[in-house]
């Protein structure tokens, strides 16, 4: 079910920079400052990846600790009961979605690039990687890579920011369920 609402989430993301990119429209970048706001733009990318996932760790917490506080003891009543178990299953939720948007998905790769991490690991020695690294940046493609790498790590941001929107909603519903049930429930 949530699936549903969240396609592709357990997908491998096609990180991978070795694949050959399309005609170049540009020429190649002999200075390397096309490379240089590549990079930029793939730190930038990355820092938000970091508070994504800063937030969602503490929505995590947050719905371990609402949980534990606000649904300490099962009610009687049977109102209370409706609502304790919606908020139960809406910090649930909240709690896997969190967890979905902070797991890391190892991406498909090709051992063929080189700035994705996984393309880098794949080569047999470090010389192997040099000269890889070496043969991209001689003939000025090294932009081409990042930007590849950058269009592949924003599409795996708006997807770790969907999947946080949806967590944050189900744990203020969950609060807000459980703050009722448990003024009910002394």
């Amino acid at each position: 079910m949530i699936r549903y609402f969240i396609p592709s989430v357990l997908r491998r993301p096609p990180v991978s920079t070795g694949v050959t990119p399309p005609p170049r429209t540009l020429p190649p970048d002999s200075d390397g400052s096309l490379t240089s706001m590549a990079k930029g733009v793939n730190d930038v990318l990355n820092y938000y990846i970091q508070v994504t996932d800063t937030k969602a760790s503490i929505f995590i917490a947050g719905s371990v600790a609402s949980a534990s506080f606000l649904l300490m003891k099962f009610p009687d009543a049977w109102s209370a009961r409706t609502l304790y178990v919606s908020s139960a299953i809406c910090l649930g939720i909240s709690l896997v979605l969190g967890t979905l948007v902070v797991l890391p998905r190892l991406p498909a790769r090709s051992g063929t690039g080189s700035v994705f991490w996984g393309d880098i690991a794949a080569c047999a020695t470090p010389a192997e990687y040099r000269d890889r690294f070496g043969t991209t940046a001689s003939r000025g493609f090294l932009d081409e890579e990042y930007n590849l790498l950058n269009f592949h790590t924003a599409r795996i941001l708006a997807r770790k920011i969907r999947i946080l929107r949806i967590s944050i909603i189900c744990f203020l519903v969950g609060v807000l369920t459980a703050l009722p049930q448990h003024l009910m429930n002394p």
